[in-house]
């Protein structure tokens, strides 16, 4: 199968995004007091990634996303698309990156230290990006805190022991944390078995491939 033709990414890309909605519809996993869901709504675009390449994904994510903010329980509006978009990217934007070097995607996904690596990356990231956007973005559009309040909330909740800015920090980071394990861990079980199942995606999927060709 060649993914590495234009109509075949294409297709991915659209068949992929419907999919992520679809999830977004069913109930979340869990929901934080602040109206973060934790549910699987970005794995399609992870293996939109894995499968066809960098390109696709985000545009199966910019596909989806503003259905993502609209539809199903606890969706968020357009503060939701937004800050799915802006959490959800950097779990396939940064190991894209990783996987040029590393000769492809499906080199990346066999090692597990490489993997690991862009893993705990691409988490990182996610925590500062989203700690600041909730701060200043998120959580002052969806429930209209100021700084302030912010701060006072989180900090008579006691979180994780925490108190004051410190304690808006560690909830924030904490459960992004959890939701980009919970991305990449079924993402890379499901990449791992289509690699496995269909062996000819291996060099069209690869990063030389993602980087200059998409």
């Amino acid at each position: 199968m060649n993914v590495d033709r234009p109509t075949i990414k294409l297709a991915g890309a659209t068949l992929l995004a419907p999919l992520a909605v679809i999830l977004q519809i069913l109930p979340p996993l869990f929901v934080t007091p602040w109206g973060m869901r934790i549910d699987l709504v970005a794995v399609p675009w992870i293996l939109c990634w894995m499968i066809f390449g960098l390109k696709p994904a985000l545009l199966s994510l910019l596909i989806s996303a503003p259905l993502v903010g609209f539809l199903g329980p606890f969706a968020g509006g357009w503060v939701g698309a937004t800050m799915k978009s802006v959490a959800s990217i950097w779990m396939f934007l940064i190991p894209s990156l990783i996987a040029w070097k590393a000769g492809g995607t499906k080199q990346l996904l066999e090692n597990k230290r490489l993997f690991v690596l862009a893993g705990a990356l691409a988490l990182i990231v996610r925590a500062v990006v989203t700690v600041i956007f909730n701060f200043y973005f998120a959580i002052p559009f969806f429930l209209n805190w100021s700084p302030e309040t912010i701060i006072s909330i989180f900090s008579s909740a006691n979180t994780l022991g925490f108190i004051g800015l410190g304690a808006y920090i560690t909830e924030v980071a904490f459960w992004n944390t959890v939701q980009g394990i919970i991305d990449l861990t079924a993402s890379l079980i499901i990449g791992l078995i289509i690699f496995r199942r269909i062996p000819g995606l291996t060099n069209e999927t690869s990063a030389e491939h993602q980087i200059n060709r998409n």
